[in-house]
C-alpha cells in the first residue's frame, strides 16, 4: 500500500531535498517551506515563523550521526534530534559561495565544504579553514564519506581524497580528472558515483572498480543514491520511477503515483520504503495490513453482498455491475445481458445447489454448476415486494427471503414459497438482517420495529428497540458464546441480555454511530464494519462491558482504514451479509472501493517492538522548549500546551490513546487524532499528566510526566496566611473602632445622664442644705430654749426643792413651806410646757423631711 503525504495533508510544500530518520525514530524532510518531521500519523512543520531561530527556510542535504541530522542550508546548519537542538550561523565563509557537503568528525566537531572547494572546520563553536587541505587546485566538494574516527573521504570535481584527522594530513587517492559526485554505502563496502562514468566500488586499496556505466542509469538522480541492509543500490530515476541495482543488474520500479515525478531522496528500512519526489510530496511504501482482490473487473467497484457457496468459491455483488464468482483463480461475470433482473446486489444465498442474487428488483436464480439463469422471484410471483433486503440460509436447508411491506418468506426443501403471517401492524416493515440462533429460532431484525423471533415458520415473540425511528434498523445479529444477543444498527452496538437492552456508541470508543457488520474470527476478537472502517474488539473487553455499571467504560480498539490497505475506509451497509468470514478464516469487508480481506491469523497480537513513545515539546504563547523532564509552568502561566508522539512509520493506527490528570479523580479521557494537550487553569501545584497506551485491544503501558505549576508570591501560603492574618487585624481594628465608638457613645449618654441626675442632686442639695440651714436655725433656736428657757424654772425647781429639803435648817425664809411647794410645782409646770412645745417642733421638723 501506498501513503501519501502532500500540501493537502500536511506538508508546507511538495518538493523534497532531504530525507532521514533520527536516533528517536522521527523521520525528517526538507522542504523548500521549512524541515518536516514525521511521527508516522501527523507532520509537524519546522519553519521560519514557528521557530524563529532558524536562519533559513531550506535546507538541501543531511548527515546522520549518533548526535542527530545534521542539516545544511546555503549558510546554515541546523542540529536536528527530536527538535531543534542547534543553529550554526556560516554566513562568514559563505561570501559568494553556499555549503556543498558536511560531515561529523567527533561529537559536536564538523567538516564543511563549499562550492568553491574551501574546507572548514567547526570546533569548539568556531569556524576554522581545515589547515591540511592544500589541493593543487581548489575543486568543487561534492561529498563526504566516513571510513572511520580518523579517516574521511572527500568526492571533489578534482578527483577523490582521503583525510587523516588525527594525523592532520590530505592524500589524493585518485586521478584529478575523475569527477566523483557522490560517495555512498557502508564502510565495508564503499560505492562512488561519477556522472560521467557511472557507479564504481571503491576497495580496500582505493582502486576504482566499474559496477554500472553511465549508459545504463542515465536518468539516475544522483542525490537519491542510498545502499539498503542488504547491499543494495537503490536509486530514483529523473522519469521512470526506482530502480534497484544488485550484482551488476538494474531493475526498475514505475508507479502510477511516480509517473512524472522525480524521485530525489529514498529511505529504505526492513519492508517499509519512503520516497522523497520532486512535486509529489512525500510516499511511503509498506506492506498492508489488508489485502485486496487481484482482479482489475472489481477494482474500484462499489461493492455490496459477499458470499461462500460449498464450493469454496466466492460470489460478489455489486451495486450496478452485476454478479461476480471468483473460483479457482479465474473470475466470471453475469449481468442483466446475461439474465439478471437487475445489476444492483442487495443480498446473496444458495438453495438446493442454486445461487440466489437479491436487488431491488427481484431475485435471479442462478444454476452454480452450469452458470445459467434460471429464473426469477419477484412480486409477481408471491413476494410482498419485489426489493429483496436479505437473503439467509438456515440449518434445515430453508432459504429465509426478507423483503419490503411485511415479507418475511421461506422457501422448503421442495422449492415452495411460504409467507409468516404477521399482524395488520408489521404489514409494511422492511425485514433486513437474520441469524438462526443456539436454540433454534430463527431471529429477524427490521427497520423501526425492532426484532422477531420465528419457530416453526411462526412469530412468537417481538421486541422493539430503544432507539429513535432514524437510528432503529438492525443491519446485523450476532449471538457469543453466553446466548447474549449483539446488534449492529444504526445507534450504536447494542447488547441485548436478559431482557434489557444496553448501548454502545462514539462516546465510549466506537469509531462510528452505525454497525453494519459484526463477525466472529473464531478466537479472541469480534469485528465490526462501518464508515470509518473495520474495528477489531476483543471478546474481554466486550464481556467487561457486560458487567459494567455507570458511566466512564471506554472500548480498547483496534481500527482498519485505508491506512492499513482498505480499499476505502467506508464500508457498505443495508445488504446482507454485510461481511463473510470464509473457510480459511478470512474476513470480506465490502467497501464502495473494492473488498478489503482481513487474516486475523496473521495479525499478531502481541507486538515484539516496544512503543515509542516521546514527550515532544512544551509550549507556552509563542515560546517553545523540548520536553526532558519535570516540567514546570513558571508563575503567572495558565495556558499551555504539552505536545508528545507515538512515532510508528509502519502502523500507526494500532494504538488507541487516554489521558489524565493522576490524583483527580478524573476518568480517562480519550485523544482522538491530535498529539497535543492544552491546559487552562490548573491551580499551583504538582501535577502528573498520564498517557494511557492500548495496543490491538491490550493495555500496554502508561507514561507520567510531572507539571509544576508555579504559583507567584500571591498565591502562596505565606502570602495566603499574611493576608489572613491581615483581614483577622483588619477585623479586629475594625471590632475595636466599632466598639470604641459605641462605648464612647455609652460612655457619652451616661456621663449626659450622670450630669443630669447630679445636676437634680446639686438641686435637691441645696434644697436640702436650704432646709438644713433652716432646721438648723430651729435646732438653734430649741437649743437656746433648752439652754435659757429650760434652765430658769429648771434652777428654780431645783433651788425650792433643795430648800424644802433643808427647810429647816433656814432661818429667815419669808415662804412658808406650803408656798414653797407650790411655786416647786409651777415651776415644774414650767419646765413641762417648754418640754412639750420642743417636742412639737421636733416633730414638725421631721414631717418637713
Amino acid at each position: 500500500m501506498i501513503e501519501a503525504w502532500d500540501n493537502t495533508n500536511g506538508l508546507p510544500q511538495n518538493m523534497i531535498f532531504a530525507l532521514e530518520k533520527d536516533n528517536h525514530g522521527y523521520l525528517w524532510a526538507s522542504t523548500e517551506e521549512g524541515l518536516v518531521r514525521l511521527d508516522g500519523a501527523s507532520l509537524k512543520v519546522f519553519d521560519q515563523q514557528n521557530y524563529p531561530q532558524m536562519l533559513e527556510q531550506t535546507y538541501y542535504s543531511f548527515y546522520k550521526s549518533p548526535t542527530g541530522i545534521w542539516a545544511s542550508a546555503d549558510r546554515s546548519i541546523a542540529l536536528l534530534e527530536k527538535n531543534i537542538l542547534k543553529i550554526i550561523d556560516c554566513t562568514s565563509i559563505t561570501d559568494n559561495t553556499w555549503i556543498r557537503a558536511l560531515i561529523e568528525v567527533g561529537k559536536d566537531n564538523l567538516l564543511i565544504g563549499t562550492d568553491l572547494g574551501d574546507i572548514y572546520e567547526w570546533k569548539e563553536d568556531q569556524l576554522e579553514p581545515l589547515d591540511f587541505w592544500k589541493p593543487k587546485e581548489k575543486p568543487e566538494i561534492n561529498s563526504f564519506f566516513r571510513i572511520d574516527e580518523s579517516l574521511i573521504l572527500v568526492g571533489t570535481s578534482k578527483g577523490l581524497f582521503e583525510l587523516n584527522i588525527s594525523s592532520r594530513t590530505m592524500t589524493a587517492i585518485s586521478s584529478e580528472t575523475f569527477l566523483a559526485n557522490k560517495i555512498f554505502g557502508t564502510p565495508a563496502q564503499i560505492w562512488v558515483y561519477s556522472s560521467e562514468g557511472g557507479i564504481f566500488q571503491l576497495d580496500k586499496k582505493y582502486q576504482l572498480i566499474e559496477q554500472i556505466p553511465s549508459e545504463a542509469i542515465k536518468d539516475i538522480n544522483l542525490s537519491s543514491l542510498t545502499v539498503d541492509s542488504e547491499n543494495r543500490i537503490w536509486a530514483g530515476s529523473l522519469e521512470k520511477g526506482l530502480m534497484v541495482i544488485e550484482n551488476g543488474k538494474v531493475q526498475r520500479f514505475n508507479y502510477p503515483e511516480l509517473r512524472n515525478y522525480t524521485v530525489r531522496k529514498i529511505n529504505r528500512e526492513e519492508n517499509k520504503l519512503f520516497l522523497g519526489t520532486m512535486g509529489k510530496g512525500l510516499l511511503a511504501f509498506k506492506p498492508a495490513k489488508v489485502t485486496q482482490l487481484n482482479y482489475e473487473e472489481l477494482s474500484e467497484k462499489n461493492i455490496k453482498a459477499i458470499y461462500q457457496s460449498e464450493d469454496s468459491s466466492i460470489w460478489v455483488g455489486t451495486k450496478a455491475n452485476g454478479l461476480y464468482q471468483i473460483k479457482k483463480g479465474k473470475i466470471l461475470s453475469w449481468t442483466e445481458e446475461n439474465g439478471l433482473v437487475a445489476n444492483s446486489n442487495t443480498s446473496i444465498s444458495s438453495h438446493q445447489g442454486k445461487l440466489y442474487f437479491g436487488t431491488n428488483a427481484g431475485i435471479s436464480i442462478i444454476d452454480m454448476n452450469s452458470g445459467q439463469v434460471q429464473g426469477q422471484f419477484t412480486q409477481e410471483n408471491g413476494l410482498t415486494s419485489s426489493y429483496v433486503h436479505a437473503l439467509y440460509r438456515d440449518s434445515k436447508d430453508l432459504l429465509w427471503i426478507l423483503a419490503r411491506r411485511g415479507g418475511i418468506h421461506f422457501l422448503d426443501q421442495e422449492g415452495k414459497l411460504h409467507l409468516v403471517s404477521l399482524d395488520r401492524e408489521f404489514e409494511n416493515t422492511r425485514f433486513v438482517s437474520a441469524l438462526e440462533l443456539s436454540n433454534g429460532q430463527i431471529l429477524i431484525g427490521s427497520m423501526n420495529q425492532g426484532l422477531f423471533w420465528l419457530e416453526n415458520g411462526q412469530l412468537v415473540q417481538h421486541l422493539p428497540l430503544p432507539l429513535p425511528p432514524g437510528e432503529n434498523v438492525v443491519y446485523s445479529i450476532y449471538e457469543d458464546q453466553e446466548k447474549d444477543l449483539w446488534l449492529g444498527t444504526h445507534g450504536g452496538l447494542i447488547l441485548l441480555k436478559n431482557g434489557e437492552f444496553k448501548i454502545l456508541n462514539r462516546s465510549q470508543g466506537l469509531k462510528s454511530k452505525t454497525v453494519y457488520s459484526i463477525t466472529d474470527d473464531g478466537n479472541r476478537g469480534v469485528w465490526i464494519s462501518s464508515n470509518f472502517g473495520v474495528q477489531y474488539l476483543s471478546k474481554s473487553d466486550l464481556q467487561k462491558f457486560k458487567t459494567h455499571q455507570g458511566e466512564g467504560f471506554i472500548l480498547n480498539t483496534y481500527l482498519f482504514d485505508q491506512r492499513l490497505g482498505m480499499p476505502n475506509s467506508e464500508t457498505n451497509g443495508l445488504i446482507f451479509p454485510a461481511s463473510l468470514r470464509d473457510f480459511s478464516g478470512k474476513i470480506w469487508i465490502p467497501t464502495v472501493e473494492g473488498v478489503g480481506i482481513i487474516d486475523p491469523a496473521n495479525l499478531t497480537l502481541d507486538p515484539k517492538e516496544p512503543v515509542n513513545f516521546i514527550w515532544d515539546e512544551l509550549q507556552i504563547g509563542d515560546l517553545k522548549s523540548s520536553i526532558e523532564g519535570k516540567v514546570v509552568i513558571p508563575e503567572g502561566v495558565r495556558m499551555f500546551q504539552i505536545s508528545f508522539n507515538l512515532i510508528d512509520l509502519d502502523n500507526p493506527s494500532q494504538y488507541t490513546l487516554f489521558y489524565r490528570i493522576a490524583g483527580n479523580g478524573e476518568n480517562w479521557l480519550p485523544i482522538k487524532e491530535q498529539r497535543q494537550l492544552y491546559f487552562n487553569g490548573l491551580k499551583p501545584g504538582d501535577y502528573k499528566l498520564e498517557i494511557k497506551i492500548i495496543r490491538f485491544a491490550e493495555e500496554e503501558k502508561v507514561y507520567t510526566l510531572p507539571i509544576q505549576v508555579t504559583a507567584s508570591f500571591t498565591e502562596t501560603l505565606a502570602f495566603k496566611l499574611i493576608l489572613g492574618l491581615v483581614f483577622i487585624l483588619l477585623f479586629y481594628f475594625l471590632f475595636m473602632s466599632y466598639f470604641n465608638r459605641k462605648m464612647k457613645y455609652e460612655l457619652e449618654r451616661k456621663v449626659v445622664q450622670r450630669t443630669r441626675e447630679l445636676s437634680q442632686t446639686n438641686e435637691k442639695l441645696k434644697n436640702a442644705l436650704n432646709e438644713i440651714e433652716a432646721q438648723n436655725l430651729v435646732m438653734k433656736e430649741l437649743t437656746w430654749n433648752h439652754s435659757h428657757l429650760l434652765r430658769a424654772p429648771l434652777t428654780r425647781a431645783m433651788a425650792i426643792s433643795h430648800f424644802l429639803v433643808n427647810y429647816a435648817k433656814y432661818d429667815q425664809v419669808e415662804k412658808s413651806k406650803e408656798e414653797l411647794e407650790l411655786d416647786l410645782l409651777n415651776a415644774l409646770h414650767q419646765v413641762d410646757r417648754i418640754v412639750k412645745d420642743t417636742h412639737a417642733r421636733s416633730e414638725k421638723l421631721k414631717k418637713n423631711e
